[in-house]
C-alpha cells in the first residue's frame, strides 16, 4: 500500500490551506504535527502555523487539544472583541488583556519554534496597532530581572505617565 505524502510537503508560506471532513477532537492533533513540520523546515515563519477559527468555542477547543496533544508547543490565541465598536459597554478586561498580550509576543518575534496563532474569522477582520507602535510602547518586566529604574521612568513618561 502507498504511503500518503505528509501533509506539511504540500504548505507553502503564505498560500492558504483548507482542511475539512476532521473528526472532531483530532482537530489539535493535526495542528500540532503541522507546526512541528513547518517549524522544521528551513527558513520556517513565526509563528510557524497561523489557524483561523469559525468561532471562539472552536479556538477554545483547539487550545485545549493543542495543551493536550503537544504541552511543548507555544499556542497564542487572540479572541475578538466581545462588543461592537463604538458601543457604549466597554470590552471584557481579560479580553483586552489577551490581545494585547498576543500582539506584544507577536511584536517580539523570535523565530525557531513550533508555534501556533490561534484566531477567530471576526478578531481576523478587526483593526490593530502596527507592530512598530506595540514594540516601542511594550515594557516587559519578569520577576527577577534586574532593570535600571530610569529606563522604567523614561517609559512610563513615553506612555503618558506622569511623576
Amino acid at each position: 500500500m502507498k504511503r500518503p505524502r505528509p501533509l506539511a510537503e504540500d504548505i507553502a508560506p503564505g498560500v492558504p490551506l483548507t482542511l475539512s471532513r476532521v473528526p472532531d477532537g483530532l482537530e489539535g492533533l493535526i495542528v500540532a504535527d503541522l507546526a512541528r513540520s513547518l517549524a522544521a523546515k528551513k527558513n520556517a515563519p513565526w509563528p510557524s502555523l497561523v489557524v483561523l477559527c469559525r468561532d471562539g468555542q472552536r479556538m477554545a477547543a483547539l487550545e485545549r487539544g493543542l495543551a493536550f496533544y503537544a504541552p511543548e508547543l507555544e499556542v497564542l490565541t487572540f479572541p475578538s472583541w466581545d462588543c461592537l465598536p463604538y458601543d457604549r459597554a466597554s470590552p471584557n478586561g481579560a479580553i483586552v488583556a489577551r490581545r494585547m498580550s498576543t500582539l506584544a509576543r507577536l511584536a517580539r518575534v523570535r523565530g525557531g519554534e513550533a508555534s501556533v496563532l490561534l484566531t477567530t474569522v471576526n478578531a481576523s477582520v478587526q483593526r490593530v496597532p502596527a507592530k512598530e507602535v506595540l514594540a516601542a510602547q511594550s515594557l516587559a518586566a519578569k520577576p527577577g530581572n534586574a532593570m535600571a529604574l530610569e529606563g522604567i521612568v523614561e517609559w512610563a513618561e513615553r506612555n503618558g505617565y506622569l511623576r
